[in-house]
């Protein structure tokens, strides 16, 4: 025991001086007479590393070109420090020869010259499609209604006729049309008597308009009446069955402007208006219009109100 701590006080004491020497880094310790002053150099200053330069930009990526016919790819071992995969080998044969090409000709058959080259035109518009003029047809029914005059030039006050007529109507030209018709006609004349009457016309129709929908025409031609009268009283105007009934034919002419309105291709409704004058053709002995003051005449005249249809073919 004592042997050990000797030995341990032993190695304190030489250590210390060491330590004391370790510690003065600037010279020898005070009162030590085997160390002689010596200038300490100081280490040069280091000067800061400067910034490595900017990474150069990167060349954009290109796309490998495809491999060309009868050429092998060889992709290249990738870098080491990585587990290299197999290689990929591409290989695309190039055949030796041209398929053969096989042409059959049939018996007759020649390849036709080429021809001289032409400038193709352009399409042209699609123009509308005017359908070309037709002659026409037609058959017109209508009504009718006579103004025979008034009271005051002295006309019966019931006077008033009306009936109804057909006619056929022959267009040749989009203008003009030629009309030949017959009327049935009834009631109170001028004279207060019982009238029938059956006139026959032919007229000629000229259209101002003929391509519009509402045709806007004149009229106008020769007319030839038959009519019978009849009285409940005597007349001195009446020369049959002792003056209670008489006969009368006429000749005269009529005027006029109408409307057509084309409500379908072959149908067309009409509205005219006509004025007519007329004169006795027979042999009649007794005048057949007597006013008050005694005078006498066998001419008369009127109006004529019309609507009707027209069939087109």
């Amino acid at each position: 025991m004592r042997r050990c701590l000797t030995t341990a006080l032993f190695a304190l004491a030489l250590s210390a001086p060491v330590t004391a020497l370790a510690q003065d880094t600037n010279g020898c310790p005070p009162g030590a007479w085997f160390c002689e002053e010596t200038e300490v150099q100081t280490p040069p200053e280091i000067a800061p590393a400067e910034p490595p330069p900017a990474a150069l930009p990167r060349p954009p990526a290109t796309r490998p070109l495809p491999p060309q016919r009868g050429t092998t790819v060889v992709i290249p071992p990738p870098p080491p420090g990585r587990a290299a995969p197999p290689p990929i080998v591409v290989y695309q044969p190039v055949p030796s020869t041209p398929p053969t090409q096989v042409v059959i000709i049939a018996p007759g058959y020649y390849p036709a010259a080429p021809g001289p080259v032409r400038a193709v035109p352009p399409p042209a518009k699609k123009s509308k499609k005017v359908r070309a003029w037709r002659r026409e047809f037609g058959l017109n029914l209508r009504l009718e209604g006579v103004a025979l005059g008034s009271e005051e030039n002295g006309a019966s006050e019931d006077a008033g006729m009306g009936g109804m007529g057909l006619s056929l109507r022959f267009r040749p030209v989009p203008a003009f049309a030629i009309d030949a018709g017959i009327d049935v006609l009834g009631g109170i004349d001028y004279n207060g008597f019982d009238r029938t009457e059956i006139p026959l016309s032919l007229s000629g129709i000229l259209y101002v308009n003929p391509k519009s929908r509402v045709q806007f025409y004149f009229t106008g031609g020769a007319d030839w009446s038959h009519a019978e009268v009849e009285s409940d009283e005597y007349s001195p105007l009446l020369e049959h069955e002792g003056g209670f009934a008489g006969e009368y034919s006429y000749f005269g002419g009529h005027g006029g402007i109408g409307l057509e309105f084309r409500v379908a291709r072959h149908v067309g409704i009409s509205v005219d208006g006509l004025a007519f004058v007329r004169g006795r053709t027979d042999e009649g002995r007794l005048p057949e219009f007597m006013d008050e003051n005694g005078r006498t005449t066998n001419t008369s005249g009127g109006g004529l109100f019309r609507a009707g249809v027209t069939f087109w073919w």
